[in-house]
């Protein structure tokens, strides 16, 4: 009697057993959870290496997530749990006592699984594919199938679809081949990559996803299977199938599931598939599918081979280029060396004879000056070539570097490693020729003649457009609309001005601007390069004109840098009669000013 009461108490009180977490009780509190589990399967769902989710179900379960907040108010939760494998969550939604509990691991919808599950409304759709290892033939008649599939091996996983598609082509054609199991985290298409004599079903996006990769997998025309979807995974009696078939069927959450998918599988892939299964002849369609991306991929490595060969021819033009340069700083060095010992014997000779011939000391003494003149102008000669030779053989350094990263034959890396060798011991030559008392021993002869202000920028600028478009800068040019006339030395303003613009472009972040500008003031033109790179800090400001001063910034491409450029436009602005100065902080980039006289 007890008994019995206790039980109409209890039943008074709990008039019937909810199913916890419903989908109606969560609209009711305005907030919930859903619990999901999920077992790695690239492009729908894995992690990264830094542990966060990622794939293309992933983003559609943050957009339905936004979709409560936005349409109902609803703060949902979602909280993700891995999965042992892919038939442990099967295992777990079938019997799992709350309706919050969701599969997420590109579940297809079969009949099979209606019996024992419910599902959301697809959101991609759902086409199998039969491949075989690389090199295995492509089957037709019913003879050939029963050879292949008695000859080789089957690959699958555990409790899925591909599963129960290998059993059923068992069951179907009375063949007994083997079946290879592998974990749920594993990638089937690699397994059957691995080795000959292997086959199994694969999604069809996953498949082309590898053709259009390079891959050489061969797809068995004669089973292609159309199944009813991709969706979440639900317990039989959950009814959160509801807000996913509302989601789902709005025509703004389709365009934005569209995206996501086009993202992991490629808009054009997502596109054909889409198309795919309004037909029944699908082998059809893919096999011409699959013939137009490798055609694409032919013609792609040919336009490669091709760009490949003519930056080759251009290495090849700039070696010989540089070594002609390098020939004549060469023989300039050694006739230096040569020069230079026989001014030290004439003056040994001059000394011996001083106290004897009085007569010839004053003509000795002149030649002797003429010499040491002429010494000087080699020096400063050898310096400015090898300081401007600097930039194109890193350049060709640089360039060499690059194509190295590429799939090159093995007679193109023998010829890169020859370029690369020949240009890095050019660069080291340079730097033994370059002789640190060169400037300061030197004082350049000024050629007074008519310079254009407008044509003397137009001509740097040019000389370093291409440099700048490399790195996408843009060069914004301001000049006098009366073209002002200056009566200086052609050759010193033109260094000037190209040390500053080629310093700017190696210390400026690609897409910023650089501003050149000149201004005629009074009986004076002033010339300002201003850039958006690093700036100079209060300790480089010290040292920004000395010779080989090298400063905390960096050109931002990997360009060389000897410290001299600054120290030469010192030199000749100086030796134009001008001033030169800066403006800078560090971190909002640098204004170089020159002031000349007209």
């Amino acid at each position: 009697m007890k008994r019995f009461s206790l039980f109409v108490f209890l039943g008074m009180t709990l008039p019937f057993f909810a199913f916890p977490n419903s989908w109606e009780d969560t609209q009711l509190k305005k907030k919930g959870e859903l619990e999901l589990y999920w077992d790695t399967s690239v492009p729908f769902i894995w992690q990264d290496t830094n542990g966060e989710m990622q794939g293309l179900e992933y983003e559609v379960l943050l957009e339905f997530q936004q979709f409560l907040l936005n349409r109902k108010g609803i703060d949902l939760e979602l909280n993700w749990i891995k999965a042992e494998n892919f038939a442990g969550i099967l295992a777990e939604i079938k019997n799992s006592p709350s309706a919050n509990h969701l599969g997420v691991s590109a579940f297809s919808i079969t009949d099979e699984r209606k019996e024992l599950y419910k599902f959301s409304s697809s959101y991609l759709m759902d086409v199998t594919v039969l491949v075989s290892s690389e090199g295995s033939p492509i089957v037709h008649g019913y003879d050939e199938i029963y050879k292949m599939l008695n000859t080789m091996e089957a690959v699958t996983i555990k409790g899925t679809s591909y599963e129960t598609l290998l059993i059923d082509l068992q069951d179907r054609l009375s063949v007994d081949f083997d079946i290879r199991y592998i974990g749920s985290d594993e990638n089937l298409l690699k397994e059957i990559s691995s080795e000959e004599g292997l086959f199994g079903f694969i999604d069809l996006p996953i498949y082309m996803m590898d053709v259009k990769r390079g891959g050489k997998l061969s797809r068995q025309n004669f089973f292609t299977v159309k199944g009813q979807g991709y969706a979440y995974l639900l317990p039989k009696d959950s009814d959160w199938d509801e807000p996913f078939a509302e989601f789902l069927a709005d025509s703004a959450v389709q365009e934005k599931v569209a995206a996501i998918a086009s993202k992991y599988i490629g808009s054009e892939l997502y596109e054909f598939i889409d198309y795919l299964y309004g037909y029944d002849q699908l082998g059809t369609l893919i096999l011409t599918k699959e013939k137009e991306m490798q055609l694409a991929l032919v013609q792609n490595a040919n336009l490669q081979l091709e760009k490949e060969k003519g930056y080759k021819r251009i290495l090849i033009l700039g070696i010989a280029i540089a070594l002609l340069f390098l020939m004549v700083i060469g023989v300039l060095f050694f006739n230096n060396i040569r020069k230079t010992r026989m001014m030290g014997n004439q003056k040994k000779q001059i000394e011996a004879q001083q106290e004897n011939i009085q007569q010839k000391n004053e003509q000795l003494m002149n030649r002797n000056a003429q010499l040491l003149a002429l010494n000087e102008d080699k020096n400063q000669l050898v310096s400015i070539l090898a300081h401007d030779l600097r930039a194109p053989l890193n350049h060709i350094i640089s360039v060499s570097s690059m194509l190295e990263g590429n799939e090159l034959s093995e007679e193109d890396r023998k010829f890169m490693g020859i370029i690369d060798d020949s240009a890095r011991t050019m660069s080291q030559m340079i730097t033994k020729i370059l002789d640190v008392n060169a400037l300061e021993q030197n004082k350049s002869a000024v050629l007074r003649e008519k310079v254009g202000v407008r044509h003397i920028i137009v001509d740097v600028v040019n000389r370093y457009r291409q440099a700048a478009s490399k790195k996408m800068i843009h060069l914004d040019i301001h000049y006098p609309s009366v073209d002002a006339i200056m009566q200086t030395d052609h050759l010193l303003l033109f260094l000037v001005l190209e040390n500053l613009l080629s310093n700017a472009i190696k210390f400026s972040p690609s897409k910023s601007t650089i501003v050149i500008k000149a201004e005629e003031e009074e009986r004076t033109v002033l010339f300002s390069i201003k850039d958006e790179g690093p700036g100079f800090t209060e300790e480089d400001m010290k040292d920004v004109f000395g010779r080989f001063k090298k400063l905390s910034a960096k050109p931002t491409a990997g360009e060389s840098s000897t410290g001299l450029g600054l120290s030469i436009v010192k030199k000749y602005v100086s030796d134009l009669g001008g001033q030169v100065w800066l403006e800078s902080e560090s971190g909002k980039g640098s204004t170089f000013f020159v002031s000349l006289p007209l």
